[in-house]
């Protein structure tokens, strides 16, 4: 027999597992350390589907480097800053063959990037990743030169 106490109780806590997981990755809540790690992730991501596919090499690359980045490792937020760079790329995936959701999403994508642009030194730091992302696969083709100018532009650096 069914007890719907139980059932209930599982569903509040599962309920509340998710939004909690969705809270962590809302951008109005991040500290500036926290806004500058998702404008990383973000980028990379970006930089990542530009040209609407996923590359192995690129996310190995990418994953490494989210490894390497000191100011991920002195907020001890690796593992997190992998999670974000997943989340924005099955985010990405999932509008990728709908134009018009795909564009709004980059825009949003954009809109998050840009809330670092008032801080000094984090604009910089996302051109130099860039330039290390878009040439992660060994090629610069249009769509990352056209994603990597439109983040330029987002920070204020174009």
């Amino acid at each position: 027999m069914l007890d719907w106490n139980q059932i209930k109780e599982k569903a509040n806590q599962l309920y509340e597992e998710a939004t909690k997981k969705i809270k962590q990755y809302t951008p109005e809540t991040f500290s500036k350390e926290k806004k500058l790690v998702n404008a990383i992730v973000i980028t990379m991501a970006l930089m990542t589907m530009a040209d609407k596919k996923i590359e192995t090499e690129e996310v190995t690359k990418v994953m490494d480097l989210i490894k390497d980045i000191e100011e991920i490792q002195e907020l001890n937020m690796v593992q997190e800053a992998i999670e974000l760079y997943q989340f924005h790329l099955e985010d990405l995936e999932k509008v990728i063959n709908n134009e018009a959701k795909y564009l709004l999403k980059v825009e949003h994508k954009l809109m998050d990037i840009a809330k670092i642009k008032s801080y000094e030194g984090y604009p910089n730091m996302i051109k130099v990743l860039l330039d290390y992302i878009a040439e992660a696969d060994g090629r610069l083709d249009p769509t990352e030169v056209e994603m990597k100018n439109k983040i330029l532009q987002a920070i204020g650096l174009k």
